[in-house]
C-alpha cells in the first residue's frame, strides 16, 4: 500500500512537472490537539463530547507537501507527530473522578489526501499581490501511536503492561480517515499563511489505552500492570463523598466503552512556499531558446 502511494504521488509530480502548467507548495503545521475517548470526558455541562479547554489539549508539529492540478483542485501528502493526553481527574463527572485513569499518547501520522478549494479570491490586497482561498480536505491515512501512563514521576507504555488483560492487548498502528478545512492568505505568489481545523476518525478504541473492563489480577503479567489497571483507590484517598460506590470499579465492571473509537482533532497554523510552474522563469520555449543560442 505505502508502495501503491509513493508511485501514485510521484506520478502526479511528474506529470505535473512535464506540463510546467500548475503549482506546488509545500511547508510546515504547527497547533494544538485534543482528543475524543474514554478519559476526560466534559460532561454534560459541555454542549460537544471533547474537551476543548487549554487542560485537555496539547500540540503537534509536521510537513506537509501539495500539488495544484487546477486553482480548485490539489492533492496533498503530510507527516506530523501529534500529543493527545486526558485526566479523569480534571473531569466534572462524579464516574470518572472515582475512575482516575490518566494517560499522555504520542501518535506518528501519515495521511495522503484530496483538496478541494470551494473559495477563490486572487489579487485581494491594495497592491493586488494577496490571494486567498478555503478549501475542504480529507482521504486516508496511518499512525503509530503509543500510549503512556505517569506513576511515581515516572513514565511506563501501558500497551505493553496490558492493563484490560493478555486477552485485549491491541496494535500500535492503525488506519485513520482524516477531513477537515482551511484557508490562506498568499502572498506575492510564493508565501502562503493560513489555518486548518482537522479531524481524524480512527479505526482503535485504545489511544488513551482504555476500552473494555476491569481486568482480573490474574489477567495481568505485571505488578504495574495492576497498578495501572485500576487507580480508583488513590481516588477515594483524597475523601470526596460525591464519588460513586467503589464496587463499580471492581474486576469485570466497565472500564470503557467499547462500542465507540477514538479521535482526534488538530488545529493548525501553516506557513509554505509556493513553486509557481506555470510562467516560471523555467518554461520549455525559453529553455530551448537558450540551447539553441549556445549551439
Amino acid at each position: 500500500m505505502k508502495k501503491l502511494a509513493f508511485l501514485f504521488i510521484l506520478f502526479l509530480g511528474l506529470s505535473g512537472i512535464s506540463r510546467a502548467q500548475y503549482s506546488m507548495d509545500f511547508g510546515l503545521n504547527l497547533g494544538g490537539s485534543t482528543y475524543m475517548g474514554d478519559i476526560d470526558e466534559p460532561g454534560d455541562d459541555y454542549a460537544l463530547p471533547i474537551n476543548l479547554l487549554p487542560r485537555g489539549s496539547r500540540y503537534n508539529i509536521g510537513l506537509f507537501y501539495r500539488f495544484n492540478f487546477t486553482k480548485n483542485i490539489a492533492a496533498r501528502i503530510g507527516a506530523h507527530w501529534v500529543r493527545v493526553a486526558g485526566d479523569d481527574g480534571l473531569s466534572d463527572d462524579a464516574y470518572n473522578m472515582g475512575r482516575n485513569l490518566s494517560f499522555r499518547t504520542d501518535i506518528y501520522e501519515f495521511t495522503l489526501q484530496g483538496e478541494y478549494a470551494w473559495w477563490v479570491r486572487n489579487e485581494i490586497g491594495n497592491n493586488s499581490n494577496v490571494d486567498f482561498r478555503a478549501d475542504v480536505h480529507g482521504g486516508i491515512g496511518y499512525m503509530i501511536f503509543n500510549p503512556q501512563g505517569e506513576l511515581q514521576s515516572e513514565w511506563y507504555d501501558l500497551r505493553l503492561l496490558a492493563t484490560e488483560g493478555i486477552e485485549n492487548e491491541y496494535n500500535r498502528g492503525s488506519l485513520i480517515i482524516p477531513a477537515g478545512l482551511g484557508f490562506s492568505w498568499t502572498f506575492n505568489k510564493k508565501i502562503r499563511l493560513g489555518m486548518d481545523f482537522n479531524y481524524r476518525y480512527t479505526f482503535t478504541d485504545y489511544l488513551d489505552d482504555v476500552s473494555t473492563d476491569y481486568a482480573y489480577a490474574t489477567e495481568l503479567p505485571y505488578l504495574e500492570s495492576i497498578a495501572f489497571a485500576n487507580r480508583s483507590g488513590e481516588a477515594y484517598e483524597s475523601g470526596n463523598e460525591n464519588l460513586p460506590d467503589p464496587s463499580i470499579y471492581e474486576p469485570g465492571q466497565d472500564r470503557g466503552n467499547p462500542d465507540d473509537n477514538d479521535s482526534y482533532i488538530l488545529i493548525q497554523f501553516k506557513i509554505a512556499y509556493v513553486i509557481n510552474l506555470e510562467g516560471s522563469g523555467f518554461s520549455k520555449p525559453r529553455h530551448r531558446k537558450l540551447i539553441k543560442g549556445r549551439r
